[in-house]
C-alpha cells in the first residue's frame, strides 16, 4: 500500500498536476467521444485499444482512474481489473466498469474482481463526469488518509523508540554512577557541601542510620574511605555527614583553598576543570595522589568528581621506567637484527659467487674440451672434403659415368649435396666458434681467473652480460625486447668486474622480469582497443663521462615505474615489489653494497609511475688498491 501511494504520488509531482484517466475501449468511437469529454473538462487521458495494451500504459505511467470497458478480444475487462490487483503499484488504482450488459450479476461480478463502480452503455456525459470526480476525489481522500495514518504511525513508533532510549539511557546512568569507584560531592560557590556520595555506601542516605543496616560500621567505612582522599580536619566527628557544613569545617586549609579556587574557575567558565592535588597522609608514611574534576551543576554549584591515583602514579612511574628498559633492549635487538640481515645478504652473496664460480668451471670444462676437438678438427674435414670433391670431378673427367651412375647422381642431385655439403662444414665451424665465445663470455662474466681491482672496458663488461642474458629478452612468440646501445666514449676504468658484473646482470634481469610481466596486460588492452599505441618493450644503456671525473651508466625500461614509497625501500634487504615467490629482495641490495661500499660510487633509481624505471651508477674512475671490505 505504502509503495502503491508512493508512485501515484511521484506520477503525480512529475508530470502535471491534472488528474490522469486511463480509458480502455475496443471500439474507437467510445474511445474518442470519452476522450472528447474528459479532455474538455480539464483531464489528461491516455487511450487504449485493448486489456494487454492498458497493462503496459500502466508500467509506462500510473493513472490516477481506469474506465475500462467488459467486452475486449483477447482479455476482458474483468481480467485486467484481476492483474491490476494483484500488482503492488496498480492495486490502489480504482477501476470503472463500462459496459452494454446490464444484468445484475455482471456487475456483481464487476466488483468482484475489484471495481469500485460500473456504467451501463449508452452513458451519460453528465453521469460519467459525476462519477469520475467523485472517485477522484475519494482517491484522493484515501491518499490524505493513508499519508496521515503513516505519518501518525511513523511518530508513535519515534515515540515508543525515544521512551525506550530513555529508559536505557536512564538505566546506564544510574548503573554508571553507581560503578564510579570515585567520592562525589556537590559544593555551592558559598563553599558549603550540597551533596555528597561516598562509593563505598552508594549515596548520602546510605550515610543516615536505617533499619536492617548497621549505622555505626557504614558510617566508619564512609569516614575510613574519606579520609584516603581527603584528610578529614580534627574538629569535625566521625558519625558527622558532610552536607550543610563549610567546607573549612571538613578539610585542611591548603585543600579547602586549593578546591575553592577550581569551583570558582568552573563557575566563571563554565568549562571542566581538571586538577590534581599531592599531599601526604594522615601517617605521613606516603604521598597520597587524587585527581578531582570539576562540572558546573547549577548556576551557583559545582559537581566535583575526586579519585586517589596514588597507586596510577606509581604504575606510570614503573611503566616509563619498563619502557625505557624495552626501548634500549629494542635497539639492541634492532642493530642485531641489522646485523644478522647484512650478513645474511654477505652470506648469500658468497654462496652465489661461489655456486657461479662453480657452474662456470664446470660449463668450460665439459664444454670447452669437446668445442676444442670440434674446432680442431673442422679446417682438415673442410680440406678433406674439398679434395675428394676435386677428385670425384677428375674421376667424371677422365671416366665419364656409365648410365647407372648418372641415374644415382641424378637421384641423389649430386651438384647440389657437394655444395651443401660445404655449407654444412661452415654452418657447424661457425656454430662451434658461437659456442666458444658462449663460453668465453661466461668465462668473462665471472671473472674465474680474475681477482682484485682490474682496469677493464666496461662496454665489454656490459656486452658479456647481454650476450648471457640475450635468451631472455624474446618474450613472448612474436614479441622481443628491443635492446638501444647509447654508448659513449670513455675510458677504461679500475674496478672489481666480476662483482660490477652482476650488478648489470641484476639490473638487466629486473628489467626483464618487469616488461615480460605487464606485456600481456598491454597486449589486452591494445585488442580492446584498437587506437591504443602499440608497446614496444625496450631497455636502453647509456655510458657517459661526468665533468666531476666520474663514469655514468644508466639502464631504463619503458615499464609501469614505481611508486614513491617503493623507490624509498628499494635497496633494503628483503624488500622486493616482485609478487610472492619470484623474488628475495636481495638483488638491488647487494648491488647497492657493490656499487656503493665496494666502489665508492653511488646507485640511484629515477622513476614515474607509468613512465618507466631508470638506474642510474657512477663510478670513479681510479680504486683504491686495498679491498675496502663490506661485500665479499
Amino acid at each position: 500500500m505504502n509503495y502503491a501511494l508512493g508512485e501515484l504520488n511521484k506520477s503525480r509531482e512529475s508530470q502535471n498536476t491534472r488528474p490522469n484517466i486511463l480509458v480502455v475501449d475496443d471500439t474507437p468511437d467510445n474511445l474518442r467521444l470519452l476522450s472528447s469529454v474528459l479532455s474538455d473538462n480539464g483531464y489528461r487521458v491516455c487511450k487504449a485499444l485493448k486489456g494487454d495494451m492498458a497493462l503496459t500504459a500502466c508500467k509506462n505511467a500510473l493513472p490516477d482512474l481506469i474506465l475500462l470497458d467488459v467486452m475486449m478480444p483477447g482479455m476482458d475487462g474483468y481480467e485486467v481489473c484481476k492483474c491490476l490487483k494483484q500488482q503492488e503499484t496498480t492495486r490502489q488504482i480504482p477501476v470503472i466498469f463500462l459496459s452494454a450488459l446490464n444484468d445484475v450479476e455482471d456487475k456483481v461480478k464487476a466488483f468482484e474482481a475489484g471495481g469500485v463502480d460500473y456504467i451501463s452503455k449508452p452513458f451519460q456525459e453528465a453521469e460519467v463526469l459525476s462519477r469520475v470526480q467523485t472517485h477522484l476525489k475519494l482517491r484522493q481522500l484515501q491518499i490524505n488518509l493513508q499519508e496521515k495514518n503513516l505519518c501518525l504511525e511513523q511518530e508513535i513508533t519515534e515515540r515508543q523508540k525515544a521512551q525506550r532510549s530513555l529508559d536505557v539511557t536512564e538505566a546506564k546512568n544510574l548503573a554508571l554512577v553507581n560503578a564510579i569507584p570515585d567520592v562525589m560531592f556537590r559544593i555551592g560557590e558559598d563553599g558549603f557541601f550540597l551533596d555528597y556520595r561516598s562509593p563505598s555506601l552508594g549515596g548520602p542516605d546510605d550515610l543516615e542510620d536505617s533499619p536492617g543496616n548497621q549505622p555505626g560500621n557504614a558510617r566508619q567505612k564512609s569516614h575510613d574511605f574519606t579520609e584516603n582522599i581527603f584528610p578529614i580536619s580534627e574538629s569535625l566527628a566521625a558519625d558527622s555527614s558532610f552536607v550543610g557544613k563549610h567546607i573549612n569545617e571538613v578539610l585542611s586549609n591548603d585543600l579547602a583553598i586549593w578546591i575553592m579556587h577550581y569551583v570558582q574557575q568552573t563557575l566563571l567558565s563554565s568549562k571542566l576543570q581538571l586538577g590534581e592535588y599531592i599531599q601526604r597522609d594522615n601517617n605521613q608514611e606516603r604521598w597520597v595522589s587524587y585527581e578531582v574534576r570539576y562540572v558546573k551543576s547549577g548556576p551557583s554549584e559545582v559537581l566535583a568528581i575526586a579519585r586517589d591515583i596514588s597507586s596510577r602514579k606509581q604504575a606510570d612511574a614503573a611503566r616509563l621506567q619498563a619502557e625505557a628498559v624495552m626501548r634500549h633492549q629494542k635497539q639492541k635487538i634492532e642493530q642485531a637484527l641489522t646485523e644478522l640481515q647484512e650478513a645474511q645478504v654477505q652470506l648469500v652473496q658468497n654462496e652465489k659467487m661461489v655456486g657461479l664460480g662453480q657452474l662456470v668451471a664446470g660449463i668450460a670444462h665439459e664444454i670447452n674440451n669437446p668445442v676444442n676437438f670440434i674446432y680442431g678438427n673442422i679446417f682438415h674435414v673442410q680440406n678433406a672434403i674439398s679434395n675428394l670433391v676435386n677428385l670425384l670431378e677428375i674421376y667424371q673427367q677422365e671416366h665419364p659415368p656409365n648410365e647407372r651412375v648418372r641415374e644415382v647422381m641424378e637421384e641423389l642431385d649430386f651438384e647440389f649435396l657437394t655444395e651443401d655439403l660445404i655449407k654444412m662444414i661452415t654452418s657447424i665451424a661457425a656454430g662451434a666458434d658461437r659456442i666458444n665465445q658462449i663460453v668465453l663470455s661466461l668465462r668473462k662474466f665471472s671473472l674465474m681467473d680474475e681477482a682484485g681491482v682490474k682496469k677493464v672496458d666496461i662496454h665489454e663488461n656490459l656486452d658479456t652480460t647481454l650476450i648471457l642474458l640475450k635468451h631472455r629478452f624474446k618474450i613472448a612468440e612474436e614479441t622481443e625486447i628491443e635492446l638501444i646501445k647509447d654508448y659513449g666514449t670513455i675510458p677504461q676504468i679500475l674496478c672489481y668486474p666480476g662483482e660490477l658484473n652482476q650488478v648489470f646482470f641484476n639490473l638487466l634481469n629486473n628489467a626483464i622480469d618487469v616488461l615480460s610481466d605487464i606485456l600481456p596486460d598491454r597486449l589486452t588492452a591494445q585488442e580492446a582497443n584498437p587506437k591504443v599505441p602499440e608497446f614496444v618493450p625496450s631497455i636502453r644503456i647509456s655510458t657517459a663521462l661526468t665533468d666531476r671525473e666520474t663514469l655514468l651508466i644508466r639502464i631504463k625500461d619503458n615499464g609501469p615505474g614505481i611508486s614513491e614509497s617503493g623507490r624509498s625501500r628499494l635497496f633494503d634487504p628483503f624488500f622486493t615489489t616482485k609478487p610472492v615467490g619470484k623474488g628475495r629482495g636481495l638483488g638491488l641490495s647487494i648491488s647497492y653494497q657493490i656499487v656503493v661500499q665496494k666502489h665508492g660510487g653511488e646507485l640511484s633509481c629515477n622513476s614515474t609511475p607509468g613512465q618507466g624505471t631508470e638506474f642510474v651508477i657512477e663510478l670513479p674512475l681510479m680504486q683504491s688498491t686495498s679491498d675496502p671490505g663490506g661485500v665479499p
